[in-house]
């Protein structure tokens, strides 16, 4: 499974780079699968997340997120040190 939707999101202005691509705007960014995440640091010998790799860690992508994302963003913030630490292992583990 990709784990993904496969759809563009408008992921709002802290990660837009303003540059549209085919039919997405410069704020838009298709939901890249997901499969994989978790050994990209064996595999590519870094730890570099989001389209311009601004973000150290799974952790720190999903903070990135606003815009469509915001409420993802939002309830993984609010998860408890435990909950956190559970989806970042279930995410490390794809």
């Amino acid at each position: 499974m990709p784990y993904t939707d496969l759809l563009l999101h408008d992921m709002g202005a802290g990660l837009a780079d303003g540059r549209p691509d085919f039919l997405a705007g410069g704020r838009e960014w298709r939901t890249p699968p997901l499969w994989g995440i978790g050994p990209v640091d064996n595999v590519n010998g870094h730890t570099r997340f989001l389209h311009d790799g601004r973000a150290r860690s799974i952790a720190e992508a999903i903070l990135w997120h606003d815009g469509e994302g915001l409420a993802a963003r939002e309830a993984f913030r609010n998860m408890s040190r435990a909950e956190r630490a559970a989806a970042l292992r279930f995410l490390e583990s794809l």
